[in-house]
């Protein structure tokens, strides 16, 4: 969605929807999993070198957008952050997982790729004219509408697998997949950079934006220090942290 709104000439749509989705997945949907469940507890396969690269990967855009530009070398680092995060958990992996891997039927999955790229690009050329449609509209500025409206509909499979764990009372959560999406954030907006570097975007909310990620990282990182679990009263902090950027922004 990002990389099509960036050939649609409207960049900034993807840095909203972007931030927003790394936003939403460590506040919103954490802290409400959190506050439904009673508690849950961090997936104890992840150790905590991998949580911290994740951390920093995630927040790596911080100082980059900073003065509301991108850049083509801005976008280069934030790829080269993403790759060394990249090697790291490859590497741990393969200390910790010394397995043999079967490889079978790779027709099938290479055309069960195929079949899912072209329908994300379809999907997405259909999403993003639909959200040039509407801010023609109703007026609304493309970075708030990929903070808010655009972040929810991409991130419904993170949304779908905190539901089931609500669903089934399942306290411990992969959280492996939630910082990966928002790891891959960064990844995708570095890619954004190279492709369609902008500047003087956000009329100002993009720091706003930028301070409320990167104090969630750090409310994050606290939450889990406490017995790599995240309580109710502190998924109650979580939420309150994005109804302060909902606040801040709107």
């Amino acid at each position: 969605v990002s990389m099509q709104a960036a050939r649609d000439g409207i960049p900034q749509l993807g840095v909203g929807n972007l931030l927003g989705g790394s936003i939403l997945l460590l506040s919103f949907v954490m802290g409400m999993t959190a506050i439904l469940l009673g508690r849950v507890s961090l997936d104890h396969r992840l150790a905590w070198r991998e949580i911290l690269v994740m951390f920093g990967v995630i927040a790596a855009p911080i100082p980059v957008l900073w003065d509301a530009q991108l850049t083509r070398p801005e976008g280069l680092f934030l790829v080269g952050v993403y790759g060394i995060h990249a090697f790291v958990l490859n590497r741990d992996n393969k200390k910790n997982h010394q397995k043999k891997i079967r490889v079978g039927g790779f027709g099938r999955h290479v055309v069960m790729l195929g079949v899912g790229v072209g329908v994300m690009f379809f999907s997405s050329r259909f999403i993003v004219t639909s959200a040039e449609a509407i801010m023609g509209m109703f007026s609304i500025a493309p970075l708030l509408f990929g903070l808010f409206f655009l972040s929810f509909g991409t991130n419904i499979p993170e949304f779908a697998l905190a539901i089931e764990s609500i669903r089934h009372r399942r306290r411990e959560i992969a959280f492996g997949d939630f910082l990966g999406s928002s790891a891959a954030n960064t990844l995708i907006l570095g890619i954004l950079g190279l492709v369609a570097p902008f500047s003087g975007a956000g009329n100002g909310r993009i720091p706003g934006a930028l301070l409320i990620l990167g104090s969630v990282s750090v409310y994050f990182l606290w939450a889990l220090s406490s017995g790599r679990t995240i309580s109710r009263k502190e998924g109650i902090g979580l939420l309150m942290f994005y109804l302060l950027f909902v606040f801040y922004e709107v």
